[in-house]
């Protein structure tokens, strides 16, 4: 018998995304979202005064990492919900980190519109000739995704083609245009987009080598999303990210389950901080 799960399973293979609408329960997302939110300005407050917090995104995305040490519910939703789909679609899947993303306000983007160019990309290049399911961000979404908040748009099917005279963003013919602190393309570049507008709470499964954009934020307020995102554990992971695993062992402020434990990366050559886990202030400069 055809489950739910299969239907959506089959959608993430043919169109790269499937979008399940108001999947978890409002207390619980509003759980999440106020314990990332705080963190959120807690890691730019370190970075204000001097800290370092690294593998953030260029403005408007803002991005804050290791949502999994600091907020209890999302241990729960990653292996209740997010590794079933992560397990059916890449095998044995390793879990990279969990960040929340926030699309932030900027007059200019709303002085660009809706329609204005946007930043097609996908989050890394293909390894070999070989294309098959290798990433999946599971989102969470903290807020609502519509056009006007800059929801994801997405190019279906192509996380199944390798596109020819590899890759666009780097073979392009045209003059680079500049964006807000990155490189934009028409739309018409890729007509087949499509924008993942749902209600808050919905989960999108997103295949990251499928093109993919954030869209145009042209209002004054914020858009969010838990961003749960894994890898086939028979890849290294690229670009690399952190020790997720020794970040949780080291700086948790919650207890963490052990079989969450188990799924994050785990890496002694990768950083095993970010932002006030793990890392100091520099020491304030002794006046003479």
């Amino acid at each position: 018998m055809t489950t739910q799960f299969d239907r959506d399973l089959y959608c993430l293979h043919c169109s790269g995304f499937a979008i399940l609408p108001r999947l978890v329960d409002t207390q619980r997302v509003d759980a999440i979202a106020r314990r990332a939110a705080e963190f959120e300005e807690e890691v730019a407050e370190f970075v204000d005064g001097g800290g370092s917090a690294i593998l953030r995104h260029n403005w408007p995305l803002r991005t804050t990492r290791c949502l999994y040490a600091i907020v209890p519910e999302i241990q729960d939703l990653v292996m209740d919900t997010a590794v079933q789909f992560a397990r059916a679609y890449l095998g044995q899947p390793v879990l990279r980190d969990c960040l929340i993303q926030t699309n932030m306000p900027d007059t200019r983007n709303a002085g660009r519109g809706l329609g204005s160019d946007v930043s097609y990309h996908r989050d890394t290049l293909w390894p070999s000739d070989v294309i098959r399911p290798m990433y999946l961000h599971v989102f969470l979404l903290l807020t609502n995704f519509t056009r006007d908040n800059g929801a994801t748009v997405v190019v279906p099917g192509t996380h199944k083609v390798r596109e020819p005279g590899y890759y666009f963003k780097q073979t392009d013919p045209r003059e680079p245009q500049e964006g807000i602190n990155y490189r934009l393309y028409e739309r018409e570049y890729f007509p087949s987009s499509i924008q993942l507008e749902a209600p808050r709470g919905s989960l999108v499964l997103l295949d990251p080598m499928a093109i993919h954009t954030q869209g145009n934020n042209v209002l004054q307020e914020r858009r969010s999303l838990l961003n749960m995102t894994f890898r086939s554990s028979d890849i290294p992971g690229t670009p690399a990210l952190l020790n997720a695993r020794a970040i949780a062992e080291r700086f948790a402020r919650v207890p963490m389950r052990p079989d969450f434990l188990e799924l994050l990366e785990s890496n002694p050559q990768l950083p095993a901080h970010f932002g006030p886990l793990g890392n100091k202030l520099p020491e304030p400069a002794i006046s003479r």
